[in-house]
């Protein structure tokens, strides 16, 4: 059952993504991680930031794939079954089918599985239409959820969308976005979507020296064979013309570009995203803008950035603190691979606004 309370106390907000490949075997040590964490006596909610099954959402049934992702959901389930807050989740671009043709069939199938485990409509928003939608955490905090694969699958338009909410183009869907944070712009403003606006990864154009002399440990750590050269080739591409993931890719570039020009209006919003396996917090324009993506994958996190505020390649997750007095505080915590600290170890805290 989904727990709201009044502003007149504290609340914690736990943002984690790309939880897809949790062990399915026997307790996953981030999500036990994520639980030590809940404190009955303190008002919560837990958003998964997207990429919830991998390789490539859940199959139809009779499908390979089928039984691996449904133990996947139900691992999430168990982790959260007696937790007394709001639970949310969003797509990633795994969830489409990992962007093949089909992918809103996949999602569908998800949000169907997913209010069958909770015994509520917990995929945001629903049904695998862009949003954005709305909701309030407590009086003070509102939350818009928006699916941000729309403009990376192949195979969706704006434009004769069977969406319930009607939308017939992408200027209609930023001007319900306009209102929607117009409408909260005097509570606390979180924005979540897979797809991050900024970044210092791979996805961001991100990279170090040595991919470009040993350009296959971008795929495989351990491939130290160097191509020196030719080995530049990948990571330009990768931050100049990009795969479909990547920033640089003309649709992502315009829902980014689109996406920061609105932002950018709003004082001490927060924009939360998955999609990069790694933990980051940025800051610009009076905005904060957190990476979560590390729940069961990792990779690097380049340390060198003019607005990167902390990284981290570490499985874990970020906690959003919201003191009764306004203040916000960020904390980022990550597995203890010794298993000592069931909470996990502490790796940054920050009082944000």
């Amino acid at each position: 059952m989904s727990l709201q309370t009044s502003s007149n106390t504290s609340f914690d907000l736990f943002l984690i993504g790309d939880t897809g490949d949790i062990s399915i075997s026997k307790p996953d040590p981030v999500l036990e991680m994520l639980n030590a964490h809940f404190d009955p006596n303190q008002a919560s909610s837990v958003i998964f930031l997207g990429d919830n099954i991998y390789p490539r959402g859940l199959p139809p049934v009779g499908n390979i794939l089928r039984k691996n992702a449904e133990n996947t959901l139900i691992r999430h389930h168990e982790a959260l079954k007696n937790y007394p807050g709001k639970v949310v989740f969003i797509a990633g671009n795994h969830d489409w089918n990992k962007g093949r043709k089909n992918g809103k069939e996949y999602i569908e199938r998800q949000d169907e599985y997913l209010e069958g485990l909770f015994g509520e409509k917990v995929l945001l928003p629903e049904g695998g239409c862009p949003g954005p939608t709305s909701f309030t955490l407590n009086d003070n905090i509102a939350v818009v959820a928006i699916d941000t694969q729309w403009w990376m699958q192949r195979d969706l338009s704006f434009n004769g969308s069977a969406c319930a909410d009607g939308l017939t183009s992408e200027e209609e869907f930023f001007d319900r976005l306009v209102q929607l944070l117009d409408a909260n712009k005097r509570k606390h403003l979180l924005v979540i979507g897979h797809h991050p606006v900024y970044s210092y990864a791979i996805h961001g154009g991100r990279f170090k020296l040595k991919h470009h002399i040993f350009p296959l440990t971008l795929f495989d750590q351990d491939a130290w064979i160097p191509l020196p050269g030719i080995g530049s080739l990948l990571p330009l591409y990768r931050r100049f013309l990009g795969a479909r993931e990547d920033m640089a890719h003309p649709p992502y570039r315009r829902l980014r570009h689109k996406l920061k020009e609105i932002l950018s209006n709003y004082s001490n919003l927060i924009y939360a995203a998955g999609h990069e396996h790694n933990l980051q917090y940025i800051r610009k324009n009076r905005n904060h803008f957190i990476v979560s993506g590390s729940g069961s994958k990792v990779k690097y996190v380049v340390q060198s950035g003019k607005y990167l505020q902390f990284g981290e390649k570490s499985k874990g997750f970020f906690k959003l603190h919201f003191a009764i007095d306004g203040t916000v505080y960020l904390s980022a915590w990550a597995l203890d691979t010794s298993g000592v600290l069931s909470m996990g170890k502490l790796i940054y805290e920050e009082q944000i606004i």
